[in-house]
């Protein structure tokens, strides 16, 4: 039977680390394929125990700062909508009113978030075999240190030069770390042209464009604010 995975995503510390996967590659940047991403760490895990690994969720957490003047929230309700609908991702996401201390209270609460929800799953006995937790921030190795006492196994996700001695001396995980950086070509997303037909006017275009609709062009063209 094949051991159940759940991923543990800290959002603000992905979006961070991806200028370890752009020096990777020598590029100044690209989009990560995130519903790739899961399955990448999982197929790690279980190349790591020789046995199948299933994904049975992904959770991602993060932060919307809805104090910060001049700050437009739209394009990041839309990638959370777009985490959900497009890759399956459970997002757990909470508006911060920042104010001055905008870094510590998006930390804080993912913080919290995630230790909650990874000590949740470890309680039950049927539902999860390993915690793949993406982010090395010390201030979640308590909560990794008691899911592992409830039976659980632990991989961490990190990237070279991000605390890795912290990691290794402390030794929070039952598995080497991922270094994601090694993984910067496979987690780049890589967006093929296909034909779609415009949801306005029925034109078909080739486009990359991925999302559920797809408007030509012309029409976005017409559409589009001066």
């Amino acid at each position: 039977m094949a051991e159940k995975a759940m991923v543990f995503i800290d959002g603000g510390w992905l979006y961070k680390c991806r200028t370890a996967l752009f020096s990777k590659l020598g590029e100044e940047n690209f989009e990560i394929d995130y519903a790739k991403l899961p399955r990448l760490l999982c197929e790690d895990v279980a190349n790591a125990l020789d046995e199948d690994v299933s994904l049975v969720r992904t959770l991602y957490f993060g932060t919307i700062p809805s104090a910060r003047s001049g700050f437009n929230t739209s394009k990041q309700y839309a990638f959370y909508e777009f985490l959900e609908r497009n890759c399956r991702y459970q997002t757990n996401i909470q508006e911060i009113n920042v104010g001055g201390e905008e870094s510590r209270s998006q930390s804080t609460w993912v913080d919290v978030s995630m230790a909650t929800n990874m000590v949740y799953y470890g309680t039950l006995p049927t539902v999860m075999d390993i915690a793949i937790v993406v982010s090395d921030n010390v201030d979640l190795f308590p909560a990794i240190r008691r899911v592992r006492y409830l039976g659980k196994r632990v991989q961490v996700v990190t990237a070279r030069g991000i605390s890795e001695e912290s990691l290794a001396a402390l030794g929070v995980g039952d598995f080497d770390p991922i270094y994601l950086d090694d993984h910067a070509a496979e987690v780049k997303l890589v967006r093929e042209r296909v034909k779609r037909v415009c949801k306005q006017c029925g034109r078909e275009e080739e486009t990359t464009w991925a999302g559920p609709d797809f408007f030509c062009s012309n029409c976005r063209g017409r559409h589009r604010t001066p």
